[in-house]
């Protein structure tokens, strides 16, 4: 039982519930006192042990549940097939042809005793290490070798079909429906108990176009931790470097009561031009997920960004610089893909409307960052007002979310528009964005 137990704090903690070891032992104290005759008391009272919040208890509820319920089958062998078979034969059958585990599966199962049945699959589960299972792929991998150490395929004489040899093809296929099912409970019990987080992990590593909405708030979530910590990082930087040399004169004369003992600094005063940020965000069905994720990112760091402007297009282009300040970031971002993202993306007249609305603006102390992936659909790219701006500002940064091998394919442009750069990258995962709002920063401060 203690072994049990502690494969069910390990899943409670991989279910995000903080479980510290001497809360563990008071689990144990209460396991000792309750016992485990009646599942509801056990449950009721190690909630209380160990599930803190109102969160906490949710999912500390469907662990628990899934969890224990490895304990249980579902299916019962049918009972006629059962009655009909004397178990003497069986078993005899089976000596020396199978592994004493699987005739000992073989009878729990005879007995229609499920829970010893269950039991006789984590005994050996636990022998091959199922509690490593960290995949979705290694899911059929841990119900192979389970198969494979009860010796399942060799249950059944597939040449013999006499009554017992029936009755154990039954018994196969029963046996492996179970091992699989126990495989896809211990999945979700060591690996992610409500499988979400998994599939919150693929979608982070994956391409953010692919990105399901309902992942859109966790998304969120995920992109504000990271622009926090960046922003922590440039804070203390920029307070270092703000902070200027120190002023020896200044120093020295307010000290001068000290007897010369330095007890007030003073240091010069730096100061800095402000720059300024231009934010060009193609929001077409194929670059809206890109664009979505960095106006998200570029939300979240205002406080350590200098002023900036963002536009949004697909064909026409417009500033959404107020609706950010006025509106809520994923309110202000939903209303910038219903307004601007309907029509053809054409590149040309964006960066006209672009030069129209701003073009005085830019100056050496200008970034100006354009979101998309080059595709004009064939319109004119107008490359020379992209020339234009690219001489007036300091640096003009694209973010592509395809990669370079594409650019040669249909009504891409970015072989043209790639050398009026400062720098071209790859977007189209959270860690490019992270990687190139960390290097902005770092420019900018």
């Amino acid at each position: 039982m203690e072994l049990t137990f502690t494969h069910f704090v390990r899943a409670l903690r991989n279910a995000e519930i903080r479980v510290s070891p001497a809360e563990t032992l008071d689990a144990f104290s209460v396991l000792e006192v309750v016992g485990i005759e009646k599942r509801s008391l056990l449950k009721d009272s190690l909630s209380l042990a160990l599930a803190k919040t109102s969160t906490e208890k949710e999912h500390f509820d469907k662990t628990f549940d899934l969890f224990f319920d490895q304990l249980q089958l579902h299916n019962a062998i049918q009972q006629d097939k059962r009655g009909a078979i004397d178990r003497r034969i069986v078993t005899e059958r089976l000596e020396g042809r199978v592994s004493s585990d699987l005739i000992e599966a073989v009878e729990h199962a005879m007995d229609d005793d499920r829970d010893l049945l269950a039991l006789q699959l984590q005994r050996v589960a636990t022998r091959i290490g199922i509690s490593e299972i960290r995949t979705l792929r290694e899911k059929n991998v841990y119900a192979r070798l389970i198969s494979e150490a009860f010796q399942l395929d060799h249950l059944a004489d597939r040449e013999n079909t006499d009554s017992v040899e029936r009755f154990l093809r039954y018994l196969t296929q029963y046996i492996r429906r179970e091992i699989g099912e126990y495989v896809t409970r211990q999945y979700r019990i060591h690996v992610d108990p409500t499988s979400r987080q998994a599939l919150l992990d693929a979608a982070i590593r994956g391409n953010l176009n692919h990105v399901s909405p309902e992942y859109h708030h966790a998304m969120r979530s995920i992109v504000e931790k990271l622009a926090e910590r960046l922003v922590q990082q440039k804070r203390r930087k920029r307070r270092r470097a703000n902070r200027g040399d120190l002023n020896v004169k200044r120093t020295m004369r307010a000290n001068m009561a000290f007897d010369g003992t330095i007890y007030d600094l003073h240091w010069r005063k730096t100061k800095r031009e402000v720059d300024s940020i231009f934010v060009i965000c193609d929001v077409s069905n194929s670059v809206a997920q890109v664009a979505r994720f960095l106006l998200y990112f570029l939300y979240e760091l205002t406080d350590v960004l200098p002023n900036v402007r963002a536009f949004a297009f697909s064909s026409q282009l417009g500033e959404i610089t107020e609706v950010f300040r006025k509106r809520a970031s994923e309110e202000a971002i939903e209303a910038t893909l219903f307004k601007w993202g309907k029509g053809n993306t054409d590149y040309g007249r964006a960066f006209v409307d672009f030069r129209s609305l701003c073009g005085s603006d830019i100056g050496r102390r200008s970034t100006v960052i354009v979101v998309g992936d080059g595709r004009s659909n064939y319109y004119d790219p107008a490359i020379d007002v992209l020339k234009q701006i690219s001489t007036r500002a300091k640096h003009v940064f694209w973010l592509n979310p395809e990669p370079k091998e594409t650019w040669r394919e249909g009504d891409s442009e970015m072989r043209r528009f790639a050398p009026l750069c400062t720098r071209v990258d790859l977007c189209n995962r959270l860690p490019h964005i992270e990687r190139f709002a960390d290097r902005l920063l770092t420019i900018l401060n």
